[in-house]
């Protein structure tokens, strides 16, 4: 390393420095998340079968983004160790570890969006659909830029890509404000506006919320942290650190939505307070008694 210029020390910080605390962030998410996981199949093992095709999907995805993150790791800080040259090359890792987190995100909010149609009742088709154009907006936003990036070989050519991570970032924003705007409105708000002098949200609706809005807020500062070191030149690759946790942080969400309901001994015990509301038993019900929402 002595050999080395100031310049040339300066860009291993900014690049190698921001791969290697990612990797240990991203394998330190992986780890939380498979615990979630287990956890879930612990409690839910009659869930449906699809439920369970989403969750191991999702952790698949999670499993190889910490894979490619590490090789990157090793990549650069190992096998290229102090060689700045290799550094101005985008790494094949960062297309693909796009790929993973853009198609896990899109799944955990089409799964949302179904969860909302149910929750209405299956009557209200526009909301749904809305975040479902959003989604897709999202993820076909990354595709792009997983095409610019295939296509192009220096970390300068980052730069391409700016415009169209804005429109990334407004349609998985405007995704997951309206999923949690509209868990709050379905759990709560409905029953309040149609019974405002008896009604007291069930704790376990509670709970949903609550859950729906922290793992919403966790995703959203993880994505406008990314793109504002993203549009920081000063910072250089740091906004790789929030990137490599957008899979995890996405199945992290559906894990704890999921993990949220009430488990068989739950609803049986709550089922005669449940009971003993009036006026809206049937809304209440036909919510609280699917084991899949």
């Amino acid at each position: 390393m002595s050999g080395l210029s100031a310049a040339e020390q300066a860009q291993i910080n900014l690049s190698l420095g921001a791969v290697v605390v990612g990797n240990n962030l991203s394998e330190l998410t992986m780890g939380i998340v498979l615990a979630v996981a287990w956890s879930y199949f612990s409690k839910f093992p009659a869930d449906p079968w699809w439920f369970k095709a989403i969750v191991i999907l999702c952790v698949i995805l999670c499993i190889g983004g910490t894979v490619t993150d590490g090789i990157m790791n090793y990549d650069w800080a190992v096998t290229n160790y102090a060689n700045p040259a290799a550094l101005e090359y985008i790494h094949w890792a960062i297309p693909v570890g796009a790929c993973f987190f853009s198609l896990c995100g899109l799944i955990v909010q089409i799964f949302y969006a179904w969860r909302l149609w149910v929750m209405s009742m299956k009557r209200n088709w526009i909301l749904p659909i809305a975040v479902g154009c959003l989604s897709i907006l999202g993820w076909s936003a990354i595709i792009w830029e997983v095409h610019v990036l295939a296509t192009h070989h220096l970390l300068k050519d980052f730069v391409l890509v700016l415009p169209v991570t804005y429109i990334w970032l407004a349609g998985c924003v405007g995704a997951d404000v309206l999923i949690t705007g509209s868990m709050i409105y379905y759990l709560d708000l409905r029953f309040r506006i149609e019974h405002p002098n008896d009604y007291h949200a069930p704790q376990r609706f509670r709970r949903i919320i609550v859950r729906t809005v922290e793992c919403n807020l966790l995703s959203l500062l993880a994505q406008a942290i990314s793109v504002g070191l993203f549009t920081q030149k000063s910072v250089g690759f740091y906004y790789i650190i929030t990137d490599m946790t957008f899979t995890k942080v996405y199945t992290f969400s559906l894990l704890v939505s999921l993990n949220s309901r009430p488990t068989d001994n739950d609803r049986e015990i709550s089922r005669k307070s449940l009971s003993e509301y009036r006026g809206g038993d049937v809304d209440l019900n036909t919510i609280s008694n699917k084991p899949n929402v």
